[in-house]
């Protein structure tokens, strides 16, 4: 009798401590992640932004993924296997990529994947090809070119692009050759034979699996079907001009989702910047383990600190000068030095786009502004670039927990240089001597003023324009930088417009390879560079332009390692940026999550492994 009332209380201690390790649990089926700003679209043709790549990367699919966390292996995904020379898929020389396709898996509207949908994916990314989006890395090993326009000017044998249309309407004369770009390039680029997609490069290009690869939303399969049913291309080519370049919000699948990941899309609160997923139970990979994400932005650092603490966030973006204040938190994990390949830089474009832009002032050099090309006098760039205090810094932003770059790449590739000379360092005699030669000594004598940019919520990217701000002021008062904070999409949109003077953001390597940073940061068509204005786009054209084609199209590793060097030292040499820091990463979440891991290109968190217990 004793023995069974002893077993019956150990039963019931038990059951109690269950009940009381679940009821510790907040949430025990939702991952709430928060984090700083929110995307700014779901189409994954206009993703070019980590914000909105992590959702994307939860709710799509691409053909292949990286294996684990690793960066250079790969493992099937909606392609049954990764192509090699060795298994007979990458043939003609790495000019032929042979993908078969998976079948059963299902969209989130129920359709079925065929291999229709992954070709359709690609051509509609590739025609659509928004301003300063991701599609020039699909261009450059499928048509030899940087995007669907400069193929369409060869073609029509125009000067530029808007030569062909007149109040946004194809000239008659050009359907011609715009119908041709189409069926020469973009339909001859990637093609189906039976349950295969084949590719056609138009070169041999190394990365071009990393390129494809899931992290990189470009490379996501949308259902054809649904696309056009909901005002996407529908896959003609006599008007594939109609859907190319689109305003961000009049895209058609700007605020919807169909993918064929393990998470739907349920609710995108944009003023509250907050998504929220739902498991999709019919994942060709099985449920996640999971039923609910939540990803909320949260600028305010405090209210982020306080939702960790009290478990209403299950992984927190805690900046690396507040990771002490939360070592010892009780429940909560922190992972340390995470190798990163990415970094943060504050630009100098030389021309700025001066209508209806009250960021320049009066648009004069008269104290009271700044005139457009302001930034085209080298001894204004250099005057920048020495009066930053890039190691206080590091110290004080980041505690310690950054390096510095010489240029636009990052340590850990191909062509990183520790070369001391490639380093400005903060002097305050030198900033000086340089704005005293700037504009022929007028600048030191009147003044400027003008508003310099952030992300609003990334507080280590306000420490940056703070000090530029501050330390500007202090060796001559008549320099007045207003830093301003602004919320990501509207960031991204002035800088599409041209109109920001100095703006600081990052960037976070598409694929692990130098040629993803060099043309992005100083190329003449770079992510970034392409909006430095025209007197920047001429120099780059001369001078940076044909170094990167030749590195990208060497197939020696010493060769390509010499030219992105070259690089760097133009980068330093003609001042063009502000190389601000390179991070070694972080993660913090509560004790409770299970099954998180890091992987340096993916675009946040990967929900699907996840779950949560005691």
């Amino acid at each position: 009798m004793k023995l069974k009332f002893f077993g019956i209380l150990v039963l019931a201690v038990v059951l109690v401590s269950a009940s009381f390790a679940l009821a510790a649990v907040k949430n025990p089926d939702t991952i709430v992640e928060v984090t700083i700003g929110g995307p700014a679209t779901m189409d994954p043709h206009w993703s070019y932004d980590t914000a909105s790549g992590e959702v994307i990367y939860n709710c799509y699919d691409n053909l292949i993924n990286y294996k684990g966390s690793s960066l250079s292996e790969f493992v099937p995904m909606l392609s049954t296997k990764v192509p090699s020379a060795a298994n007979g898929l990458i043939k003609d020389g790495g000019l032929t990529y042979i993908f078969p396709i998976r079948k059963g898996v299902k969209f989130h509207n129920g359709d079925v994947l065929t291999p229709e949908d992954v070709e359709y994916s690609f051509e509609r990314g590739m025609i659509f090809d928004r301003s300063g989006g991701p599609m020039w890395m699909l261009f450059e090993p499928l048509c030899g070119t940087d995007s669907i326009e400069e193929v369409a000017v060869k073609v029509a044998g125009v000067k530029k692009y808007s030569d062909m249309f007149e109040k946004g309407v194809l000239k008659p004369e050009y359907k011609a050759a715009m119908v041709k770009v189409f069926t020469d390039y973009i339909d001859k680029a990637v093609e189906v034979q039976g349950d295969n997609v084949i590719f056609h490069l138009a070169q041999p290009y190394a990365p071009f699996l990393n390129i494809i690869a899931h992290s990189g939303s470009w490379g996501s399969i949308i259902d054809k079907k649904w696309a056009i049913a909901n005002g996407a291309w529908d896959a003609k080519a006599d008007d594939w001009w109609k859907y190319h370049d689109p305003a961000h919000e009049e895209d058609p699948l700007y605020k919807i989702e169909n993918g064929s990941g393990p998470f739907v899309l349920k609710k995108w609160l944009i003023p509250e910047k907050t998504v929220m997923l739902d498991r999709f139970d019919d994942y060709w990979q099985g449920p996640a383990k999971i039923k609910h994400a939540q990803i909320k932005g949260v600028n305010e650092w405090t209210t982020r600190k306080l939702m960790l603490q009290a478990g209403d966030g299950d992984m927190v973006y805690v900046p690396p000068a507040n990771v002490d204040e939360v070592k010892g938190m009780d429940g909560v994990r922190i992972i340390e030095n995470l190798p990163t390949l990415t970094n943060a830089v504050s630009m100098f474009p030389w021309t700025i786009n001066a209508k209806g832009n009250p960021n320049i002032g009066s648009g004069k050099l008269d104290g009271n502004g700044i005139p457009p090309n302001f930034f085209s006098d080298i001894h204004v760039r250099k005057g920048f670039s020495y009066l930053f205090p890039y190691e206080l810094f590091i110290q004080k932003a980041q505690k310690g927990r950054a390096i510095r770059n010489p240029g636009p790449l990052v340590k850990g590739l191909l062509g990183y240089s520790d070369d001391p000379s490639l380093f400005y360092h903060f002097n305050i005699p030198k900033a000086i001597e340089e704005f005293k030669q700037a504009w022929d000594g007028k600048l030191w004598k009147v003044g400027c003023k003008f508003n310099i940019f952030y992300n609003a919520g990334n507080d280590t990217r306000k420490t940056a324009c703070d000090m530029i701000s501050m330390y500007a002021r202090m060796i001559n008062p008549k320099f007045k930088l207003t830093p301003v904070g602004v919320e990501w999409s509207s960031y991204l949109d002035q800088l599409l417009s041209e109109k920001l003077p100095i703006f600081t953001i990052g960037w976070m390597a598409d694929y692990p390879d130098p040629h993803n940073w060099i043309p992005t940061y100083i190329g003449s068509h770079g992510t970034y560079s392409m909006f430095f204005g025209k007197a920047y786009t001429e120099f780059a054209e001369k001078n940076v332009d044909p170094l990167v084609d030749k590195a990208i199209k060497s197939t020696d590793p010493a060769e390509r390692a010499r030219l992105y060097k070259q690089l760097v030292k133009i980068a330093h040499d003609y001042a063009i940026s502000l190389y601000l820091y390179q991070p070694i990463g972080h993660h913090v979440e509560r004790t409770w999550v299970k099954g998180w891991y890091y992987n340096a290109i993916r675009p946040g968190a990967d929900f699907y492994p996840l779950s949560k217990g005691e």
